[in-house]
């Protein structure tokens, strides 16, 4: 586990690093001047070009406090911890949530460039890079052929054509999650200018944002998940809960359904398409723990191939 892959998911570091004059504005990200250039790391002995038979369906990103980022590509079930079928290398990550889209291309934050870039399906060839004139993102949503981009202060709506800076809201010191409900409503977590964990929506993607009610994750934000049936799942990042929601956008509103204790400390998580397990990334053990869904149920956990120097942040899963 590397700490310092995430400097901004603690309300107190936050207004820490606020009084210490470093507080995030407009498409900027909080760096704790703790952070040192990253030394070289030695690639494990099955490292290679993803093939263009690859299997991998879910998609595993690592980082290592210092930007430098990199992502495996995993069978969908791995009772068997083997090894990873492909991996992208030279991503730039800060405790970054990553996407992919119906066919299985990834949409990966690049810090360093404030810029998405997407990625053919199995850990394929680079398709785009979009350059965000917000600045540099942590999280990306995917609807259809949109995409939302979140960092700093900033909802950016792109498309491969480009970025727009559009959705804001005065209340948000630092996002830390977007998603998008089957309504084409934008919704993103954050902590708001007390440093309390908070949760916004953007009705049909559109200005201005509503801050709801009853949104209760008490330590941090949450690593935001919509089910088919748009009920709301937020991680609460590197504590071991997850809360559930009943969310009503036009009221502004969410109930807590349900809190659920998973098996360690998390960051990120993603549901498959049948929306029958949902796989998190596990920052206390720097493995992926894997979930029946709805019950939640623990079935299993691997971390076969992830560097021990980096830690896991975001997840997604193609299928």
């Amino acid at each position: 586990m590397n700490i310092n892959a995430f400097p901004l998911l603690l309300g107190a570091a936050a207004a820490a690093l606020a009084t210490a004059g470093c507080g995030g504005g407009a498409g900027t990200s909080v760096t704790p001047s703790y952070i040192q250039p990253a030394a070289q790391h030695a690639r494990p002995a099955w490292w290679r070009e993803a093939p263009a038979t690859a299997r991998a369906g879910v998609y595993v990103a690592q980082a290592n406090g210092a930007g430098d980022g990199i992502v495996f590509g995993y069978g969908t079930q791995n009772r068997r911890n083997a090894e990873p079928a492909c991996s992208i290398d030279g991503q730039s990550f800060q405790q970054t949530q990553i996407a992919a889209d119906r066919i299985g291309r990834l949409y990966l934050p690049h810090t360093s460039t404030s810029s998405i870039q997407v990625y053919a399906p199995r850990c394929g060839k680079l398709l785009h890079s979009i350059s965000d004139p917000g600045g540099s993102d942590i999280s990306v949503a995917v609807d259809g052929v949109k995409f939302y981009a979140a960092g700093g202060t900033h909802v950016s709506s792109c498309s491969v054509k480009g970025c727009t800076n559009n959705l804001s809201d005065s209340s948000i010191f630092q996002l830390a999650s977007v998603a998008v409900d089957h309504s084409g409503n934008v919704w993103a977590s954050y902590y708001n200018q007390s440093f309390a964990p908070s949760l916004i929506v953007w009705v049909k993607a559109s200005m201005p944002g509503r801050v709801l009610s009853g949104y209760v994750n008490p330590n941090t934000p949450g690593a935001l998940i919509f089910d088919r049936h748009d009920n709301l799942i937020s991680v609460e990042t590197i504590f071991p809960d997850a809360f559930l929601y009943s969310c009503n956008a036009a009221t502004a509103s969410c109930i807590n359904t349900n809190t659920i204790q998973l098996h360690a400390g998390s960051a990120f998580g993603s549901l498959n398409a049948k929306n029958t397990d949902i796989q998190i990334t596990d920052y206390a053990n720097d493995a992926v723990d894997v979930y029946a869904y709805p019950s939640f149920t623990y079935k299993y956990s691997y971390d076969s191939g992830l560097m021990s120097t980096f830690s896991v942040e975001g997840i997604v899963q193609t299928r």
